[in-house]
């Protein structure tokens, strides 16, 4: 799979038009610099763009819904480029998450499933995207270890092949695979060569997240690998070898900056995927919302920064300082 991007704030909220149109530019962008993997977080039982794509109370697809259509297209699209893998998920589902509805979460993959049960194998669901409650605490581990099996199963009866993947109980940090994963019962029991496991990176968050501080944060190398190695112990363990992935990292710079002209920033694009995840085997998508983690201007259509360059391990720095005048 290796590097990848997603294609953020378009399925799964309203800040860009979920069409195809404005869609084919980025994934067109990425593809043409060797990503080959699209991450298309979809929001279903909540409203986007003025409806729903699926029943909050059932979880019952609307197939007759245009966003529906729009994102068949969408993958359809990127399927069709050679070796390009698509991810979709179920990503704010805040009624479905606060009630802990399993019921309404198996139906919903039952229904994807069979939408997309002709798909190639390199589209790939991933269940329940960072399961935390509205007040943002976490989901208990049992509860969301009942749910993900429960869809996990209606996945596997449409197909035994399919990868799926599986996280963590609250941002899909690292850390929450272990006491959310303590083993692999509800998941094929360890005998599901399609398994994959999932988490996000956005460590430290005082230096990645959105609206932090300034961006002359003395990050290190160990902020980096640690939660990787945490995830690759697990995998190696209860996981049974099974691979992960890292489906989101990033740095909400334009948050805070108007324009990217960091080279502290640049510097942590550098080493990420490059330095770490890829010689770790764990394929990477870059979180691109097109706004405060933007890579991938959508109103100028073309890259709006060099940090495109700075994934594939080395870009140009505007001087020689790590820490120069625009990280403040």
């Amino acid at each position: 799979m290796g590097k990848g991007f997603n294609l953020g704030q378009m399925f799964d909220a309203g800040q860009h038009p979920p069409t195809l149109e404005a869609a084919r530019g980025k994934i067109d962008a990425y593809y043409d610099r060797g990503f080959r993997v699209v991450r298309i977080p979809v929001t279903w039982t909540e409203v986007v763009d003025s409806g729903t794509l699926a029943d909050p109370d059932t979880g019952a697809i609307d197939r007759d819904a245009e966003r529906l259509a729009a994102l068949t297209a969408v993958i359809d699209y990127a399927l069709a480029k050679p070796s390009l893998y698509v991810v979709i998920n179920a990503h704010h589902e805040t009624r479905l998450k606060d009630g802990m509805r399993a019921d309404v979460l198996e139906r919903l993959w039952s229904d994807i499933a069979s939408l997309y049960r002709d798909r190639d194998h390199r589209l790939v669901f991933e269940i329940l995207n960072e399961p935390h409650f509205s007040n943002h605490d976490a989901m208990p581990a049992d509860r969301l270890r009942e749910m993900t099996g429960r869809a996990y199963r209606r996945i596997r009866a449409n197909d035994p092949e399919r990868v799926i993947l599986i996280g963590g109980n609250q941002w899909f940090g690292a850390d929450e695979m272990a006491k959310t994963w303590p083993d692999l019962e509800e998941v094929g029991g360890g005998r599901d060569p399609y398994l994959m496991a999932t988490f996000h990176h956005y460590n430290p968050w005082t230096f990645n997240g959105d609206n932090q501080g300034d961006y002359a944060d003395p990050w290190t190398e160990a902020d980096i690998h640690g939660p990787m190695q945490v995830m690759a112990e697990w995998a190696g363990s209860t996981g049974q070898g099974m691979p992960v992935f890292i489906g989101e990292w990033g740095v909400g710079w334009h948050s805070r900056l108007a324009a990217m002209d960091c080279n502290n920033i640049r510097l942590w694009y550098a080493r990420f995927n490059a330095h770490h995840a890829a010689p770790l085997g764990m394929p990477t998508a870059v979180w691109d919302d097109g706004g405060w983690f933007q890579l991938y201007d959508h109103e100028k259509e073309a890259f709006s920064s060099n940090l495109i360059d700075c994934i594939d391990g080395q870009c140009r720095w505007t001087g020689s300082d790590r820490f120069n005048a625009d990280c403040a």
